[in-house]
């Protein structure tokens, strides 16, 4: 175990080779650094402390790393950014991407509706696109129009859309007025033998609310484009094609065939 003092408000220093370092739970790698600490890796935590550094060296100076907390502009950035920024530094892709994200989330109305869609983009295979879009499912019915009215197409190239106005943004109530997407396991469970799954590249801007009833999984909002039919998780943290997930030529595998309709 390296040396070490922690206070009451998780407030860490780090003695190595005479020197002090300082860290708290707002630094991009905590948990990281908090393993070196107890296990005795000095290499390890010295690469975790500097990945503020690294990330500020990778975005060319759009993000500021200062006394342990990442910026964008004068905006601490969430701790689901900074891990979705550090997965993509790691795997090579380019900066870019994530600004464009952060730049089209800020042109939303709604402050709530900010601070609710990080709970949203926690779960898995929900990436990013090279212009700020992110990407979440949808099931339809087997026509392609949605499974509450049967009205809306929701076949691919179509973009569904409603006034922000008549979107129910209060999330404790589940179903209500709005467009919904959501998470992989949502829609699952959501969606009946026979379904088709969509994907749907959805503006920042345009989410309005994140119900509570489905553990933060879906989304309600104004908008939406239907880019791909579903056909297989969405792995990376960017996107920038979808027709490895589409093919016309091909039957897709019905995504409900382990469901049973109740």
């Amino acid at each position: 175990m390296l040396t070490h003092i922690k206070d009451a408000k998780n407030h860490w220093t780090v003695v190595i080779n005479n020197q002090s370092h300082q860290f708290d739970h707002t630094h991009p790698e905590y948990s990281g650094l908090v393993e070196s600490v107890k296990t005795g890796d000095e290499e390890s935590f010295m690469e975790l402390l500097n990945t503020g550094t690294v990330i500020e060296n990778w975005s060319e100076g759009a993000f500021r790393f200062e006394d342990g907390v990442l910026y964008y502009v004068d905006e601490t950035v969430h701790r689901v950014i900074t891990d979705r920024i550090v997965e993509m530094l790691k795997q090579g892709f380019d900066y870019k991407p994530v600004l464009n994200f952060l730049e089209r989330l800020y042109k939303n109305p709604s402050y709530r509706a900010i601070n609710e869609l990080y709970t949203f983009l926690t779960h898995k295979f929900l990436p990013i696109t090279p212009d700020g879009y992110f990407l979440a499912y949808k099931a339809v019915a087997p026509d392609f129009t949605d499974k509450y009215s049967g009205k809306i197409d929701n076949s691919v190239g179509q973009s569904p859309s409603m006034p922000r106005f008549r979107v129910d943004d209060n999330c404790d109530v589940g179903c209500s007025q709005g467009l919904h997407v959501g998470a992989i396991d949502y829609v699952k469970s959501y969606g009946c033998a026979g379904d088709k799954v969509v994907i749907c590249k959805v503006d920042p801007a345009d989410v309005v609310s994140v119900p509570l009833d489905s553990e933060h999984q879906k989304v309600r909002c104004s908008g939406y484009e239907v880019v791909a039919e579903y056909n297989g998780d969405l792995l990376p943290p960017v996107v920038e094609e979808y027709d490895e997930w589409y093919d016309e030529e091909l039957p897709l595998e019905d995504p409900f065939s382990d469901y049973t309709e109740l």
